[in-house]
């Protein structure tokens, strides 16, 4: 209940922060839409020339796309912040997190949140319910259940693996090429990892594990991947990628020097 309420009070406060810029906030979630609706232009002029990719139709291509979307766009939401840590950490502005009495971690995350992404998360979910109904797909309360777990698992992935690579700032001072470069691998899990070479098969499966948020997931509702792989995959690397993310933060965190490190 304590972290609540301080959560509720960092929110209100950003909110009123926010109210003071509300033709900024139009314009960035615009902004998103119109960056993913290129994406999806690319897709569709593809598709004028070819019936299927990888053996995948254009409504199958467009699930994954809007299943990749939805997680990414709440992770964007609210753990946003996590891309300030190299300036924080160049600039000794750790310090006021670690002199509060509270988790550090957690008001670290808490403090910004970035209201343009749900510019990701509406036509994230538009695309999922539009290429459902078009699919056909037979659906029932089971799929739904696994659905919404595969979305909000697929958001700890994309925020353990930002704060893995973000916080190795704390030897490097800057992670920021590194946090990017794991970031934008993302753009792949819009796609079948089958088009993709070998190596970048694995590298999206077992080492980024990007194609757990749309491929897999997608694959099931296919019909071609069982409830009890998809789950078991799901929570084992889950829970690595996450344990991995808290380990290099903790490590990192004992090794910060505040200013002038």
């Amino acid at each position: 209940m304590k972290y609540l309420k301080i959560y509720s009070i960092f929110f209100k406060q950003y909110l009123k922060g926010l109210m003071e810029y509300r033709v900024d906030f139009l314009i960035g979630m615009v902004g998103f839409l119109f960056t993913q609706g290129a994406g999806l232009l690319f897709l569709y002029i593809i598709f004028q020339n070819i019936t299927a990719l990888a053996g995948f139709s254009l409504n199958q291509i467009l699930l994954m796309y809007g299943l990749s979307l939805i997680p990414k766009g709440i992770d964007h939401l609210f753990f946003d912040n996590i891309w300030l840590l190299p300036r924080y950490v160049r600039q000794g502005g750790m310090d006021r997190y670690m002199l509060r009495p509270i988790n550090a971690l957690y008001v670290f995350l808490i403090e910004r949140f970035q209201p343009d992404a749900f510019g990701e998360i509406i036509l994230g979910t538009f695309l999922v319910i539009t290429t459902l109904t078009n699919l056909s797909i037979p659906f029932d309360p089971v799929q739904l259940i696994v659905i919404f777990i595969t979305l909000f698992i697929g958001i700890f992935i994309f925020t353990g693996l930002k704060l893995a690579t973000a916080s190795t700032s704390f030897w490097l001072k800057n992670s920021y090429p590194l946090i990017q470069v794991t970031y934008n691998l993302s753009d792949f899990m819009k796609y079948p990892i089958t088009i993709f070479p070998k190596v970048m098969q694995v590298i999206l499966t077992y080492v980024i594990p990007y194609a757990l948020v749309s491929y897999y997931p997608a694959m099931y509702l296919f019909g071609e991947v069982s409830l009890i792989q998809l789950t078991l995959y799901l929570v084992l690397v889950t829970l690595f990628v996450i344990g991995l993310g808290l380990w290099v933060w903790h490590k990192g965190l004992k090794h910060y020097e505040s200013t002038g490190s």
